[in-house]
Parts: C-alpha cells; sequence; structure tokens
C-alpha cells in the first residue's frame, strides 16, 4: 500500500514534529533576542548622541527684547575665538606589580 508520509509515520513522525517545534521555538527565540538587542542599542544611541550634541553645541545667542527697537549690529572682521575642548585632568600614574616570588 503506498504511504504518503514515506519513511516517515507513526512514532517517527511525531519525533520529526517535536524536533521542528524545537527548532521553530529556537529560532522565534533568536529572532526575539536580535530585536531586543536592536532596539537597546538603538535607544543608548540616540541617548548618548542627544548628550553629545548638548555639550558640545555652540551656546546660544541672547534673544532680542524687541526687534523693532534693535539697531543694526557693526560688521566685524576679527577672527571669532573657538572655545578649547574641556580635557579631563590627568589621574596619577599607575605603579605596576611586582612579579610574583618563585
Amino acid at each position: 500500500m503506498w504511504n504518503p508520509y514515506g519513511p516517515f509515520d507513526g512514532m517517527s513522525h511525531v519525533i520529526g514534529i517535536v524536533v521542528l517545534g524545537f527548532l521553530w521555538l529556537v529560532a522565534v527565540a533568536v529572532l526575539v533576542m536580535i530585536v531586543i538587542l536592536l532596539v537597546r542599542f538603538l535607544l543608548v544611541a540616540t541617548t548618548a548622541a542627544r548628550l553629545y550634541v548638548a555639550n558640545n553645541s555652540p551656546e546660544a545667542p541672547a534673544a532680542v527684547a524687541s526687534p523693532a527697537a534693535a539697531a543694526p549690529a557693526p560688521v566685524v572682521t576679527s577672527t571669532a575665538v573657538i572655545p578649547e575642548a574641556v580635557v579631563p585632568e590627568a589621574k596619577k600614574p599607575r605603579t605596576p606589580k611586582s612579579p610574583p616570588a618563585v
């Protein structure tokens, strides 16, 4: 008699379904972990970028009280002074460990 499942009928069919189900669970778990890591990376990266822009953006110009009362500013031909980057203070150098006694 012809068997539509081939050699995979009875108990081998059940074992095959269990193995495929386990492989599907592993694949779904890997996809969920990848999505979680991607979202975490994007949240951390956007927060870091926001802090970087906040710390390194130039000062905002002072607001003018009334635009009609303000006189046109004279043209300045001198070069602008660029503030130096904030450099943290150097820490005390580390002392090397002595080699172990033999």
